[in-house]
């Protein structure tokens, strides 16, 4: 199995992390839809939501939660996109579970490469957001 999150995860692969814990990466999006496209799967490997087992799915969908709270916050867009696709024709590119965080702002910039100033900057806002929205959700 080749897959890119898994060598994100174990740090063979360069990403901007937003938000790690034992079970759960989130990670900003290397080829963005908007700014601070935010992407969260688990750490174990799972083709889609079809494997992954519930207790863990609960928390991916919690830290997700979070992150959509934090983007929100930190980027002041009013909403966000949560996205998770299963299969090929679902549209489904990487085949380890994740979702998608998408800010939402009427103003969609399409799909760019991130930049490290974009990545430094977004990555410090959302990492600084996502442990205050985690310590208020108790």
């Amino acid at each position: 199995m080749d897959c890119v999150f898994c060598r994100i995860i174990k740090g063979e692969e360069p990403a901007y992390v937003v938000y790690e814990d034992d079970y759960v990466i989130a990670i900003l999006d290397k080829y963005p839809i908007s700014r601070g496209h935010t992407l969260v799967m688990p750490k174990r490997h799972y083709r889609d939501i079809t494997e992954i087992p519930s207790n863990e799915l609960c928390h991916v969908i919690m830290v997700t939660k979070a992150v959509a709270m934090a983007v929100i916050k930190a980027l002041n867009v009013p909403g966000v996109r949560i996205v998770q696709n299963n299969g090929a024709e679902a549209g489904q590119v990487i085949f380890h579970i994740h979702f998608h965080v998408i800010p939402m702002t009427g103003h969609m910039i399409g799909r760019h490469y991130l930049t490290e100033e974009e990545g430094r900057e977004v990555s410090g806002l959302l990492s600084r957001a996502i442990k205050e929205v985690l310590s208020n959700m108790g």
